[in-house]
């Protein structure tokens, strides 16, 4: 009968989870928690078995004839972990959490679309103003079924990252299919360092209303901002119009700092509700700094494209009675993010906490309900966008914006009779 032999390595791995279980198992001792006695037993148990098969594929598997690494192993470990969360958490290899960084920063590379898996499908969530995916027509909700011929269904997101970014200059292929139009399409981009200025320049309408386009959230953004309100100011503005539609969100404490121009210090933006070790924690967040226009009427414009932080100022702004809300239903991405880093340089993006509004209302798979609701199909907005873009913006033929207006001035814009469609595509999914 052959003899069983306990590997080396299995034996200090597990010797390392004994005496980490053991430390666990003192400190419950003495405070007597007898749940957390049980919980930890059913941990150890898990924590062997994990580590045993860890050292089993080490020994046995044969491909290339050499072990597979521990880092390779455990890397794929940590990624299947996280696969079996929500859609937006995930691990970031070295790169990738370098990327993140950049990004948040204002400065990456790519093609300039952000992504999410929606029912198993790679899904745009918006275009980023100015960048190739914009460029190329891309919309909210648009499914991205192949990248470079490879399907994407059942990728992960981070394997999708992997695909879409990389050299500045090369191409990316994509076929897209477009749920609202039931259209396929092929679309060619070529990847570029992304560096999306945030804040557009700020327009002058009827009746003296100020007009200034957000595009995301980055560092910068609160300062673009706070700048472009004090050119607004030489124009003595009798209201102002702030539109976030298509903002996929970006830095969360730029979403704070920006709502907190229009509010008055110490003014509750929003909050979260995590976890804690004594069961639900809140945690409040208030405006801070140097404010702007507080007493500025203001309209908000939001719709299918409008996503995260973008929520998170229509939202506070709405509830603190500074601003309507005037579009379509926002796209409902309320969750808060933390990137754990880990000791080699990659990290772990996990799901920690969910937004509420001020007055209570959770954002995350429910969005944002304009107080007026005005239909305005993707598509036809992104037209104009794009159009106004290179200077030729007729505000005139965006209802939203005419809406806007009326709501400010009491009186109704003539529209120039352009015809906008009556379908209605503005929440993803739809």
């Amino acid at each position: 009968m052959m003899k069983k032999t306990f590997p080396h390595r299995l034996s200090r791995l597990v010797l390392g989870a004994l005496v980490f279980l053991g430390l666990l198992r003192a400190a419950e001792l003495l405070s007597d928690n007898s749940a957390a006695r049980v919980r930890d037993s059913e941990a150890f148990e898990q924590i062997a078995r994990f580590t045993l098969a860890l050292e089993q594929v080490r020994q046995l598997y044969v491909e290339s004839g050499e072990p597979i690494s521990y880092e390779v192993l455990i890397d794929g470990a940590i990624e299947g972990m996280m696969n079996q969360l929500d859609r937006y958490s995930g691990f970031l290899g070295g790169s990738e959490n370098e990327a993140l960084q950049s990004e948040t920063q204002g400065r990456f590379g790519g093609v300039g679309i952000v992504i999410s898996l929606e029912d198993g499908w790679l899904t745009v969530v918006s275009p980023m103003e100015g960048t190739p995916g914009w460029d190329a027509g891309l919309l909210t909700d648009d499914r991205i079924l192949e990248i470079d011929g490879e399907s994407t269904r059942g990728i992960s997101l981070r394997g999708a990252v992997d695909l879409l970014r990389g050299e500045p200059g090369t191409p990316v292929s994509l076929k897209i299919g477009r749920p609202s139009e039931g259209v396929r399409l092929d679309v060619t981009l070529i990847r570029a360092v992304i560096e999306p200025r945030t804040v557009q320049a700020h327009r002058m309408l009827e009746g003296g209303i100020g007009y200034i386009r957000v595009t995301s959230f980055a560092e910068p953004t609160p300062r673009m901002l706070r700048e472009e309100l004090n050119r607004l100011r030489r124009n003595r503005p009798e209201g102002l119009i702030l539109d976030l539609r298509g903002n996929p969100g970006g830095l969360f404490s730029a979403a704070v700092e920006v709502a907190g121009l229009f509010l008055p210090t110490g003014t509750l933006v929003v909050y979260t509700e995590g976890r804690g070790e004594e069961g639900t924690r809140r945690r409040e967040y208030v405006s801070r700094g140097r404010r702007q226009d507080v007493d500025l009427p203001m309209v908000v414009l939001i719709n299918g494209g409008s996503a995260s932080a973008s929520e998170i100022v229509a939202g506070a702004l709405r509830d603190h009675g500074r601003a309507t809300l005037v579009g379509a239903p926002s796209f409902g991405k309320g969750s808060v993010q933390s990137v754990v880093p880990l000791r080699d340089g990659s990290a772990i993006r996990l799901t920690t906490a969910i937004y509420f509004t001020p007055k209570g209302h959770q954002i995350h798979e429910q969005g944002l309900e304009p107080d007026e609701l005005v239909s305005f199909p993707l598509r036809l907005w992104a037209s104009a966008q794009r159009q106004a873009s290179r200077g030729e913006w007729a505000w005139e033929e965006d209802p939203q914006v005419r809406r806007a207006l009326e709501v400010l001035t009491g009186v109704s814009p003539e529209p120039s009779g352009t015809d906008t469609g009556v379908e209605d595509d503005e929440r993803p999914g739809n």
